[in-house]
Parts: structure tokens; C-alpha cells; sequence
């Protein structure tokens, strides 16, 4: 039987999928590491722990192989915006800085107030924000020697290759997220790199996502001699492939820890503005989107503020919506309580709650900030349609499905019917996918309609949500 691996580096976990030649699911791990917070702007992670998971998750999924049975490849999945600097041995100077570290917010608002900022934007398709290589090579050539002593600055899925096959390459897709890299050459972009104090051969070599290599390492993971590695492409891109997102107007929503709603398009389209990403997905594809730093993670910190109890505001959601009408009785939540990305690309921003009274009860607090989430995103949405036309289909995926109020939820603040994949991890189909230059052939599970009276409703909400979200930015600003 010859089968395939889909790998995704994440942000919490590394997991490998054994596919079979129909895309049938055959075997499955996971394994987790930590995010290492050692002050409230930053976010670090151990590169070795993260290739540690690696290695489990594949020999946990090759334990399921027979006599005869080969692996013809892997191909990669992987979390965009890390940083690691390695010394000429490869060994790593500091941890990975990932995509939620914040540490370079003042290198970012010294370069806007310059007013060429949207210059960057507009050669790389990655907005100006702390989250990206670009913004975190700033702000260690300013903190740190490392500019001048680090060998390379890599991302995770580099180091994992370097430890496999003894090289630096970094896959378009990847390439595509750093801030560093011209998308309509895809090329390291050299006045952007001297900006940062860098040469092209501190980093990696560029390659397309199909790009495949021999693996050394084969059989103490498990694997044939034949099997190849296939560097793949960007958790975010490949989602869009897997969900089956790849189609004019099919939008990508997920909303896990954070959220991003994602659109497929056959060429680089960028925002006036600078307020939603490009990135490259395979040769004449391209994903725009938007990724908002508030989703689940904001639940997370209401349910610590109003529970003793772990997740208790899940079972407390479904009261919220039979007890309190749309529009939580004029209380609306304005959720950037972790600063932002998309819409607005600012970390300094903070969430506030508008319209709070004694009337208002827990349940209150929960359903407006429910909306308050989706409304935000649909602002990305509405950007994201200027750009890629209008949306007639969105694939939704993440743990905010596990609530059907949640979902039902987006469908009427989208107004748009949302069709829900049977694939769980779509980045991993993605990569697999990609490699074989397909597109997905599944069927969906389940189709959630929009309710067309309370579409109408929180289009009125959401046009005063706009009106008062104007004040409150106005206010973050003083």
C-alpha cells in the first residue's frame, strides 16, 4: 500500500496525518510543547522541542505500516512569522520568536511614523506589524549583536529541515510571510534586507513549495529510503487548499486561539491600505486574508474573569443565547483585548466594552462578546471582498464549531451559509495536496443556513457596532 504524511508545524502542536491514496485518514498523532512568555510582550518557543515533536508524531503514525507498505512522502505544514537565529553549526542563539510576540512594537510604530511604511507592504503583501521576521530582525539589530553575529534567521519548518537534511531552504509560501521577501519577484528583497542589517545568504534559499528532497534520517523515523520530503507550504495557505477554499469567492473562516478568514486568488492582490495579507500558495495562487489576534482566546480570558471553573462559559453559551436578544441589549464588546491585526495592525489597541449597565448580566457579557469577535472579523471580510470579489461560499473549520449558538452565530453576522469540511486538519490534507498538485475532493458534513430575520438584525448591529468602533480607536489613541 503506498501511502502519504501531511505534517503541520502549529503554534500549540505538530501533527502527522498517514493518508492513503484516497486521502483517507489511517493514522494520526499529536504532540505539544510550551510558549515561553518571559515578559508580557513576548512569545518564545524551544526550537529542540518542537523537532522532538516532530520525530514522535511521525514514528507514532509509521507504527501503523505493514510488511510492504511504503510512505512515497512527506510534505509540511508550518506556522508563519518565526524567527530563530543559529550559529554556523546550526545551533540555535535564542528561541523561536513567534508569530504572537509582540516585542517589536516600537520598532513598528518608528517605522510608520517615517510614512514610507506601506512601501514594504506593497513589495512583500505582509502588513507592518510586529508579528513578522521583518518587524523582529528590527528589533534585534537594535536590542542585540545577533544581526552581526547569527549565521542565519530561520523559521521553524528550516530548522526542522536543517535537522533532516543538513540545508537552509525555505519554501515560497513561507518566504512569502516574512516581510522580507519581493512577491512579485520571489526573491529576498535587498533593500528591504539592508533595512534590517542582513545579507540574502543569512537566510535561506527560496524554493518553490513542491520542491522535494532525499531523507537521510528515513529509517530511524520509521520510513523507507524512498521516501522523499516535500517542503509544502504555510498552515494558513494550506488550510485554504484542504477546506476546499481554492474556488473565486470561497472564503476560508477559522477561529481557533485567533481567527483569519482567507480567499484564493491567481494573483498578488494587495490592500490600499496595507490591511490584509498576500501570501503565495502554489504557482498561480495566491491566499489574501486577514488574521485577527481575538478568537477563541478571548472566551478563554472571560472565562477566567467570570469562572473559577475551566471552560465553564461553554456550557454557559447556550443560556446566553436563549436568555439574551441579538444585540445583548446595547452592550457591545469590542474585543481587542490582545491588541490586533487585521483590520487595523495595531498592538497597541485594547478592548472595551460599550453601553455596560447593572442591567446587564453574565450572559450579557457572553453573547456580546460572541459578536463583538465576529463582528471584527467581518470588517476583515468586507476588506477582503474589495479586493477578491464578492463571497458565495465560506468553509469554516476550528474549535469554535464544537458551539452550534458560535456558529449559527457567524452564519447570520456573515450572512453567508457556512459548510463545514469533514477533514479536522485541513493543513495537513492541504500539504499533501499540494504536493501532488490537487485540489480537494470531499464531501462536507454539514451546511449551517443563515436565519434571514436575524441576518437583517445584525446588519443593523453591526453598522452601529461600525459607528461606535470609530470612537473607541479614537480613544486607543489618546
Amino acid at each position: 500500500m503506498n501511502y502519504r504524511i501531511g505534517v503541520d508545524i502549529g503554534t500549540t502542536s505538530t501533527k502527522a496525518i498517514l493518508y492513503d491514496e484516497e486521502n483517507n485518514i489511517q493514522a494520526e498523532a499529536s504532540a505539544g510543547y510550551s510558549t515561553y512568555r518571559p515578559t508580557p510582550e513576548r512569545a518564545e518557543q524551544n526550537p529542540l522541542e518542537i523537532f522532538a515533536a516532530f520525530k514522535q508524531v511521525i514514528q507514532q503514525v509509521t507504527t501503523s505500516l505493514q510488511k510492504g507498505d511504503e510512505v512515497a512522502f512527506l510534505s509540511f505544514s508550518s506556522a508563519m512569522h518565526a524567527v530563530i537565529a543559529v550559529d554556523e553549526s546550526g545551533i540555535p542563539l535564542t528561541n523561536v520568536l513567534i508569530w504572537s510576540d509582540n516585542r517589536a512594537l516600537s520598532q513598528v510604530e518608528a517605522l510608520k511614523e517615517k510614512g514610507d511604511w506601506l512601501s514594504y507592504y506593497q513589495k512583500t503583501g505582509t502588513p507592518v506589524h510586529p508579528m513578522s521576521p521583518f518587524a523582529k530582525l528590527l528589533w534585534l539589530k537594535k536590542e542585540t549583536d545577533l544581526v552581526d553575529r547569527a549565521a542565519k534567521f530561520i523559521g521553524i519548518k528550516e530548522f526542522v529541515f536543517y535537522q533532516l537534511i543538513g540545508q537552509y531552504v525555505v519554501d515560497y509560501s513561507i518566504a512569502s510571510a516574512t516581510g522580507l521577501f519581493n512577491i512579485h519577484q520571489l526573491a529576498w528583497d535587498e533593500a528591504i534586507l539592508a533595512e534590517v542589517g542582513i545579507k540574502p545568504d543569512q537566510l535561506s534559499e527560496p524554493v518553490d513549495v513542491t520542491t522535494a528532497y532525499e531523507l537521510p534520517s528515513a529509517q530511524s523515523l520509521g520510513l523507507s529510503e524512498r521516501t522523499k520530503l516535500i517542503i509544502g507550504a504555510s498552515d494558513g495557505c494550506l488550510a485554504n487548499l484542504g477546506s476546499g477554499a481554492s474556488g473565486f469567492g470561497e472564503v476560508a473562516l477559522t477561529i481557533g486561539t485567533s481567527g483569519a478568514l482567507r480567499m484564493t486568488v491567481d494573483q498578488p492582490l494587495l490592500d490600499e491600505e496595507g490591511r490584509t495579507f498576500c501570501y503565495y500558495l502554489s504557482p498561480g495562487k495566491w491566499v489574501i486574508g486577514g488574521a485577527v489576534n481575538n478568537g477563541g482566546n478571548v472566551i478563554q480570558w472571560l472565562n477566567d474573569l467570570l469562572y473559577e471553573e475551566s471552560n465553564r462559559i461553554y456550557q454557559a453559551i447556550p443560556q446566553a443565547f436563549t436568555s439574551v436578544v441579538p444585540g445583548a441589549d446595547g452592550l457591545f464588546f469590542f474585543p481587542y483585548v490582545n491588541g490586533e491585526r487585521a483590520p487595523f495592525w495595531d498592538g497597541n489597541l485594547r478592548g472595551t466594552y460599550h453601553g455596560l449597565s447593572a442591567f446587564h448580566k453574565k450572559e450579557h457579557l457572553i453573547r456580546a462578546t460572541l459578536e463583538g469577535i465576529l463582528f471584527n472579523m467581518r470588517e476583515v471580510l468586507e476588506i477582503l471582498e474589495e479586493a477578491g470579489g464578492s463571497t458565495t461560499a465560506i468553509k469554516a473549520s476550528g474549535g469554535f464549531l464544537q458551539s452550534k449558538e458560535w456558529a449559527q452565530l457567524a452564519a447570520d453576522i456573515f450572512g453567508v451559509p457556512l459548510t463545514i469540511s469533514e477533514s479536522p486538519e485541513s493543513s495537513c490534507l492541504g500539504a499533501v495536496l499540494v504536493a501532488e498538485n490537487q485540489t480537494v475532493k470531499e464531501e462536507f458534513s454539514q451546511q449551517i443556513q443563515v436565519e434571514e430575520v436575524r441576518k437583517t438584525l445584525y446588519h443593523h448591529l453591526y453598522e452601529r457596532y461600525v459607528l461606535y468602533r470609530e470612537v473607541v480607536i479614537e480613544l486607543n489613541k489618546r
